[in-house]
C-alpha cells in the first residue's frame, strides 16, 4: 500500500534526514524479528547505494547486514522482493521523520516553502550515500512495474500536498506550479551528487524565486 502523505510530510520529502544523517537506528525496543528485518533493508539500502541495484544478492545483504544467510531468505523470499521492500522501507521512514520537521515549519509564505524545503536539502546531505540509493531505485523503477507504481504514487502524493499550500499563495495552476517545484529539488539533489560543494544556500533563493513566480508572490529582500 502507496504511503499516506500530508503536506508535512512533503516538508521533507527525504527526511529520515535528522541533522545526523537519514536513517534512524533501529529501534532496541523493537521485538527482534522486526529489529531484524529492518536491519536487512538498511544493508540493502547501503549496497545499493554503493554498487547499484545489480550489486545486491542474498549473500551480500547477509554479510552487510551480520546475520545469517537463512535471514535474508525467510524474510525476503526472492532478490526483486528485497529490493521493493527496501524501496517501501526508505518511503516509510521518510514520511515518519517528514511529520517532525513539518510541525515546526507551518508553511505560511513563498519564503517559508523555500526555507522548509532547503532545510529538507540540508539534511538528507548529511547522509548523500542514501540518496544516492534513492536514485539507484527510481531508476530500476523504470525496469520495474512493481517499484514503478510506488514511486509514482509517491510523487503523485508530492504533488498533491504541496499544491495545497501552492494555491493559497496565488498559484493558477497549483499542480503544475507543485511539480515544478519538486522537478527544481530534483536537478539539485541530482547535481549535488556529482557537485558535493553545490551551495545550498543558492538552491533556497532559487526556491524562492520560482514559488514567488508561480504564486505571483514578492521575494523577501536581498532574494
Amino acid at each position: 500500500m502507496a504511503p499516506v502523505w500530508t503536506y508535512e510530510h512533503l516538508k521533507c520529502t527525504i527526511v529520515r534526514m535528522m541533522p545526523q544523517g537519514l536513517v534512524k537506528p533501529v529501534p532496541a525496543t523493537l521485538p527482534q524479528a522486526e529489529r531484524r528485518r529492518r536491519s536487512i533493508l538498511d544493508a540493502t539500502l547501503r549496497v545499493i547505494s554503493s554498487g547499484g541495484v545489480d550489486a545486491v544478492t542474498h549473500r551480500r545483504i547477509a554479510a552487510e547486514a551480520g546475520v545469517a544467510l537463512g535471514s535474508t531468505t525467510y524474510y525476503f523470499a526472492s532478490r526483486e522482493e528485497l529490493v521493493r521492500q527496501a524501496f517501501r522501507h526508505y518511503i516509510e521512514e521518510v514520511t515518519a521523520a517528514i511529520g517532525l520537521l513539518g510541525r515546526e515549519r507551518p508553511p505560511e509564505s513563498a519564503e517559508d516553502i523555500a526555507e522548509t524545503l532547503t532545510e529538507v536539502a540540508r539534511r538528507e546531505f548529511a547522509e548523500p550515500a542514501l540518496v544516492l540509493a534513492e536514485y539507484e531505485l527510481i531508476l530500476y523503477a523504470a525496469r520495474d512495474p512493481v517499484l514503478a507504481q510506488d514511486f509514482n504514487a509517491y510523487e503523485r502524493g508530492l504533488e498533491a500536498q504541496l499544491a495545497g499550500p501552492l494555491e493559497r499563495l496565488g498559484a493558477d495552476r497549483p499542480m503544475d506550479a507543485a511539480r515544478t517545484v519538486i522537478e527544481l529539488m530534483r536537478g539539485f539533489e541530482i547535481g549535488r551528487l556529482t557537485r558535493p560543494n553545490a551551495s545550498i544556500e543558492d538552491l533556497r533563493r532559487h526556491l524562492e524565486l520560482v514559488i514567488c513566480a508561480l504564486t505571483g508572490s514578492r521575494p523577501a529582500v536581498g532574494a
